[in-house]
C-alpha cells in the first residue's frame, strides 16, 4: 500500500461542535468518509468505494493542521509532567496549563515533544494563529447564527491512495465539507503530495507504543487487548442523519471512540461502524478503523522532518 498527504486549503467552513454557532478548526475521518459517500453516489460509485473502504488495506486518518509541514494529534501523556514543585509552583503550573491547550505538535518538534524538551509556548503561540472562529448571523424572516472558520493554513488527511480516492477528494473539493455548503461553505483546493521520508515506515508498526491518527473504536473482539496498558481520550460521536426515503432528520446512536493521539500497547483494526436509528431504512457509516504512528520510531529518529 502507498500512503498520501491530501491537503486541503479552505478559506471558510463551518465543521459543527454540536450547536449551530460554534465551528471547529479540524475534522475526524469520520466526517470526510460520510462526505465521500455522498460524492460516491453523485458519481454512481457507492459500492466500489465502500468496498474500498472496508478492505484491509485502506486506512484514513483525521485531519491535522499543515503549516509548511504537517502536525500531529498531540499523544496522550505526553510530555511528562513534571511534578509540582514548592520554589517553582507558579511557573510548574502555567507551563502544564500550556502543553494541555496544545492540540497539535509539528512534525519536527514531536521527538523533542514526545522528551519534554519542546517550546511548548511557541507551540502554543502558533497554535493560536492557526485559524479564527467568528459568528455569522443569517438574515431573512427566522434569522439565526452560524459558526464560521476563517483558515490561515491548511489541514490535510493521510489516506492509502487509489485511483478512486483521488478521484473523489478532486470532486469532493468542488462540492465542499461540513455544514452550511449551499452557502459556499467548505470549499477547497486539493493538493496530494508524497509523505515525508521515513515518515510511511513508522505507520503501521509492530511497535509496542502506537499512537492513534484517527478517532476509532475497536470490534468488540479487540477491545480487551486494545484497553490493556493504553493510554487514551473518549469522544462521544452523534448527530442527525437524513434520508429522503424516510423524509426527515433522525437522531443517530451515539458512539464512543478513542480520540486521535491515544496511545497504545496493542494496536487494533477497528471497525466502520454502523449507527442508523431503529427502523431506519438503510446503514448509516460511521468510520472507526485504526491508523497508527510508532511513537518510538518518532523519539529515535531526530532526522523525521519536511
Amino acid at each position: 500500500m502507498t500512503f498520501k498527504i491530501y491537503r486541503m486549503s479552505f478559506q471558510r467552513a463551518h465543521f459543527g461542535k454540536g450547536y449551530l454557532d460554534t465551528s471547529d478548526m479540524l475534522f475526524d475521518a469520520s466526517r470526510l468518509y460520510s462526505a465521500l459517500c455522498l460524492e460516491a453516489i453523485k458519481n454512481d460509485c457507492l459500492n466500489e468505494f465502500t468496498e474500498l473502504a472496508e478492505s484491509d488495506g485502506f486506512f484514513l486518518s483525521d485531519a491535522f493542521p499543515h503549516v509548511g509541514e504537517p502536525y500531529f494529534p498531540k499523544p496522550v501523556c505526553y510530555p511528562k509532567k513534571r511534578m509540582v514543585r514548592l520554589e517553582g509552583l507558579k511557573e510548574d503550573n502555567e507551563k502544564n496549563k500550556l502543553t494541555d491547550r496544545i492540540v497539535a505538535v509539528p512534525m519536527s518538534e514531536m521527538s523533542a515533544f514526545i522528551r519534554g524538551e519542546a517550546d511548548y509556548s511557541v507551540l502554543f503561540e502558533d497554535q493560536e494563529g492557526f485559524c479564527r472562529s467568528s459568528i455569522v448571523v443569517r438574515k431573512g424572516e427566522d434569522p439565526y447564527e452560524v459558526g464560521v472558520t476563517t483558515f490561515s493554513q491548511d489541514v490535510y488527511v493521510l489516506a492509502t491512495q487509489s485511483e478512486l480516492l483521488d478521484e473523489l477528494m478532486t470532486s469532493l473539493q468542488y462540492s465542499g465539507l461540513g455544514g452550511k455548503r449551499s452557502s459556499g461553505y467548505g470549499r477547497f483546493d486539493l493538493a496530494i503530495e508524497e509523505l515525508p521520508e521515513g515518515l510511511e515506515e513508522m505507520l503501521n508498526t509492530d511497535g509496542n507504543e502506537q499512537m492513534l491518527l484517527t478517532t476509532a473504536l475497536p470490534q468488540d473482539a479487540e477491545l480487551h487487548q486494545a484497553m490493556t496498558g493504553a493510554r487514551y481520550d473518549l469522544k462521544k460521536s452523534s448527530g442527525f442523519a437524513y434520508s429522503e426515503t424516510a423524509g426527515q432528520l433522525v437522531r443517530k446512536q451515539d458512539l464512543y471512540k478513542f480520540r486521535a493521539g491515544s496511545v497504545f500497547v496493542n494496536k487494533f483494526k477497528g471497525q466502520i461502524a454502523d449507527v442508523r436509528p431503529d427502523g431506519y431504512p438503510h446503514p448509516v457509516y460511521n468510520f472507526a478503523k485504526g491508523l497508527f504512528l510508532d511513537l518510538k520510531g518518532v523519539r529515535e529518529n531526530e532526522g523525521l522532518s519536511y
